[in-house]
C-alpha cells in the first residue's frame, strides 16, 4: 500500500500527517516529520483476501507544502517557548529562582540532538510549564521569566 497524506486540525493547530502500510502492525506515522510506530489491533487491520484485487491505477497528487510560521521562542516579554517539536530531558531551574540573560533553563532534545535552552532576560522564574521527559511541540510555552 502507498503512503497516504493527511492534513489534520486540532484545536486550531494543523499537522501534515503521513500514514504508511495499513496492511501490518506496526504502522509507521510521521506527524510534521517526526515518526512513530503505531500498533494496531488485529480487529482494525484490514484482512487479506486470497484473491487480491487488481485496481487501476490513480494518478495521486502530493499535498502541498505549508511553510510553517515563525513562532518567536524567545522575548521581551520573558516567555520561554519551544523552538522544535521534542522532548525535555532536564529542566535546570524552578519557580522562584532568579535568573541571568544566556543562564540555561532546560534542555530539550529533537531529532537525537540536545538543545539548551536559554533564559532570554535577567528575572525570577515566575512559571515553569514542564518537566522532564515531557513532549513539547514547536512553540509551546516552556517557562515565563519576570524581569528584574
Amino acid at each position: 500500500m502507498a503512503i497516504k497524506n493527511y492534513k489534520i486540525t486540532i484545536s486550531g493547530q494543523t499537522y501534515d500527517v503521513e500514514v504508511g502500510d495499513l496492511s501490518s502492525s506496526p504502522v509507521e506515522v510521521s506527524v510534521d516529520g517526526t515518526t512513530y510506530h503505531v500498533e494496531l489491533p488485529e480487529s482494525t487491520a484490514p484482512a487479506s483476501s486470497a484473491t487480491p484485487a487488481i485496481s487501476t491505477p490513480k494518478a495521486v497528487t502530493p499535498a502541498p507544502s505549508v511553510a510553517r510560521t515563525s513562532v518567536p521562542t524567545t522575548g521581551g516579554d520573558g516567555v520561554v517557548r519551544s523552538p522544535m517539536p521534542g522532548k525535555i530531558l532536564c529542566v535546570a531551574v524552578a519557580v522562584g529562582a532568579t535568573v541571568t540573560k544566556g543562564q540555561p533553563l532546560l534542555v530539550l532534545e529533537s531529532m537525537k540532538m540536545e538543545n539548551t535552552i536559554s533564559s532570554p532576560i535577567d528575572g525570577t522564574v515566575s512559571a515553569v510549564h514542564v518537566a522532564a521527559n515531557d513532549s513539547v511541540q514547536h512553540g509551546q510555552t516552556l517557562a515565563e521569566i519576570a524581569q528584574a
